[in-house]
């Protein structure tokens, strides 16, 4: 059984005429709500302060709480906007993230956890909002988690199209967290070359435009699945759609089952009967995200039921 979860407030996070769109956590509830109805949905909690300043610096942090318009909109950056109800969601996603990992500890058998936020977080830095996230919930998360004792080698695998500068550069001299991405290079944010191995546990696969899937199943084999050779107690997904075809944010192009592909070469590696967090990034054309999603989580439900 997958533990999905969501909240309508992610419906109230509203970004104008902004990729980033309230049409895209329609499109995931639509998805999960009619297609894995039997399985177990949780209410995210809002995250306290005090976890994420464990990641991200005080002064920035209190910058954004004190930055949320009454009115209209806000920019932390040109690509990142708010509105009034936008901080609610911020912490939905990043308590949300972080409850995945109690609940874990609370109870072995669940296993799986799919977590359905907005916005995503993965170029979130310490200091800075960027690419359309404030808090990067996937490295608060693998930071507690790491905090709570219970979990030694915590593996992430961003498959995002865009690399996830935020968390490669919070974790680089963490040799207790590994990241490895796949992603378009030379692209936004321009992060991610083959060179940057932070202390040993960064591993990029960067992907030509116009990558198709063959191309894409060599090279995310050679640089990621091949390379590594850990045993880890922990797995996370930073889990983005837009290296689809149809995705307009990129050029990259996989197919729906490429989505699948990925998970079950990961999993088949590393997820030895260990629990899995997946948390949505990308993904901003209606169709790939529905599509690459569901077949995503096709192989999370049965991994759940192993």
């Amino acid at each position: 059984m997958i533990n999905f979860f969501y909240t309508d407030e992610y419906l109230k996070h509203d970004t104008g005429q902004h990729p980033e769109s309230i049409e895209r956590i329609k499109t995931v509830k639509k998805l999960i709500f009619e297609n894995y109805e039997s399985h177990n949905f949780l209410n995210p909690p809002l995250a306290n302060k005090e976890i994420i300043y464990n990641v991200h610096d005080k002064d920035y942090i209190d910058y954004i709480f004190d930055n949320i318009p009454d009115t209209g909109f806000s920019y932390f950056d040109p690509d990142t906007v708010a509105c009034p109800n936008s901080l609610n969601s911020y912490l939905c996603a990043v308590g949300g993230s972080v409850e995945a990992v109690n609940q874990i500890n609370l109870n072995k058998n669940k296993k799986v956890f799919f977590c359905a936020h907005r916005p995503p977080g993965h170029h979130a830095e310490k200091n800075k909002a960027m690419g359309f996230g404030v808090f990067n919930n996937v490295a608060i998360s693998a930071d507690y988690a790491l905090r709570s004792k219970k979990f030694e080698k915590i593996l992430i695998i961003d498959f995002d199209v865009h690399h996830g500068n935020g968390t490669q550069h919070i974790f680089e001299n963490n040799p207790n967290i590994f990241y490895a991405s796949s992603h378009q290079y030379p692209y936004y944010p321009g992060t991610g070359d083959l060179t940057e191995k932070g202390c040993g546990n960064i591993f990029n696969c960067p992907l030509p435009a116009n990558c198709d899937s063959k191309l894409f199943r060599k090279l995310f084999s050679e640089n990621i699945v091949d390379k590594i050779n850990q045993n880890f107690d922990l797995l996370y997904f930073s889990a983005g759609f837009d290296a689809h075809v149809l995705d307009p944010l990129a050029s990259i192009n996989l197919e729906d089952e490429d989505f699948f592909w990925i998970t079950k070469k990961i999993l088949d590696k590393f997820a030895n009967n260990i629990p899995i967090i997946s948390v949505l990034e990308g993904g901003y054309d209606m169709k790939g995200l529905y599509n690459g999603l569901n077949n995503h989580l096709k192989v999370l439900q049965d991994y759940s039921y192993e």
